[in-house]
């Protein structure tokens, strides 16, 4: 079963490539489906159909008896499919999905490595999760949430790889487990509160492989067994409000804390077994990657608006601090883009919703300002990043 489960999550990641440079709030979405993503991401108290099983799980309950959604995100293919339904005329509601959680990567070639040769930077980050959900109407106002997380995550990168001590690294991959508990409180009907808590996802990634560059005269070799230790997805607490001034009109807020300083402090990768003898020393490798990342809060603002019962508009704009030090900026892991402006739209056609949203990054620029050493040497290196993502979702209800 577990090897079932990567066969199918990877098939869903071999389409999540990057292109350029990728990363939102940290390494997470700052929405997941056209919806959540076209209002900035503000969709903790907000009705979210399927979309809840990436969201707040106890808004599954406002989901019509049976919904199947599909859709992506067009900047990087990062598939979302559900299904969720209300179980005959009873409190209870199920559901379950695959999305993408978020990733980060770059894809840089023909720069300059430390010895001034023409190179290489490439890495990609990438987070699948399948989620299974239930939701419970305790009364008519208050409801409850519970999402269970089966996670599947690839790492590869590529730092510098012909240059002398270079590395092509591939095929880290590790299967996690998590958990979201979700509760949404409709006060009247115009004001609702929703909140969120999840679990921290521990990952080890193991099964790669390195090639590492001894340089003139041993070259490239190949190390059979790689891994990765110390990389971790973030416990994350969030609260949501949204209010209805006209019967027309929506409006939410959210404010999240990411624990990102309790998972990416200093990541290591090992690799052990070379397929040629090797300098006495050299049997086995440990790059540590030094990042201590900061906690991380983000604050999103949303608006929609129906125009009619064919059309509904709507708006957001989404902050996200930069959870990344300047002391340890690592081009090979972007994620410093900290405002989102979003727009979107849903045209519905009988029993059908067509959902668009465009999300702009805003260009960020940092500047590695740590003294230079082994495990800082990108010591005065500047990036700037800035991301336009088009996010695209069809549902069915029925």
């Amino acid at each position: 079963m577990k090897r079932m489960l990567g066969v199918f999550l990877t098939a869903l990641l071999v389409l999540s490539a990057p292109v350029g440079a990728w990363a939102t709030n940290g390494m997470n979405m700052i929405g997941t489906g056209a919806v959540s993503s076209g209002m900035g991401g503000a969709d903790v108290a907000v009705p979210a159909g399927c979309t809840a099983i990436a969201g707040n799980p106890a808004q599954l309950a406002t989901t019509c008896n049976r919904v199947v959604s599909v859709g992506g995100a067009l900047l990087f293919p990062l598939p979302f499919a559900g299904y969720a339904q209300r179980i005959g005329t009873s409190r209870w509601s199920v559901g379950v999905g695959i999305f993408a959680q978020g990733g980060m990567g770059v894809d840089f070639d023909n720069v300059k490595n430390f010895m001034g040769q023409n190179d290489s930077l490439y890495s990609q980050v990438a987070f699948m999760r399948l989620a299974p959900t239930v939701a419970y109407n305790v009364t008519d106002k208050l409801t409850l949430g519970l999402t269970a997380f089966a996670g599947y995550a690839t790492i590869d990168y590529d730092f510098f790889p012909r240059g002398v001590q270079g590395q092509h690294v591939t095929g880290l991959s590790s299967y996690t487990i998590a958990g979201r508990f979700g509760v949404n409180y409709q006060i009247n009907d115009q004001w609702a509160v929703g909140a969120t808590y999840t679990s921290e996802s521990s990952l080890d990634f193991e099964d790669g492989e390195m090639r590492f560059n001894f340089g003139p005269g041993l070259g490239q070799v190949t190390y059979r067994d790689a891994k990765m230790d110390n990389f971790t997805w973030p416990r994350q607490a969030e609260f949501g409000v949204s209010f209805r001034p006209a019967p027309k009109w929506l409006l939410a807020f959210d404010v999240s804390w990411v624990n990102w300083s309790s998972a990416i402090q200093t990541v290591t990768v090992t690799a052990s077994n070379p397929n040629v003898p090797v300098p006495a020393g050299f049997d086995t490798l440990k790059v540590p990657f030094i990042m201590d990342w900061k906690d991380q809060w983000v604050f999103a603002l949303g608006a929609q608006y129906e125009i009619n019962d064919m059309w509904t508009v709507r708006a957001g704009y989404n902050y996200g601090q930069n959870p990344v030090p300047d002391d340890t900026l690592n081009p090979l892991f972007p994620a410093n883009v900290e405002h989102h402006l979003t727009a979107g739209f849903t045209f519905s056609y009988q029993d059908w919703d067509f959902d668009f949203a465009l999300e702009h990054g805003f260009t960020n620029d940092q500047t590695n300002t740590g003294a230079p050493s082994p495990t800082n040497p990108f010591a005065g290196t500047e990036v700037s990043h800035y991301q336009d993502t088009v996010h695209v979702m069809v549902s069915y209800r029925f």
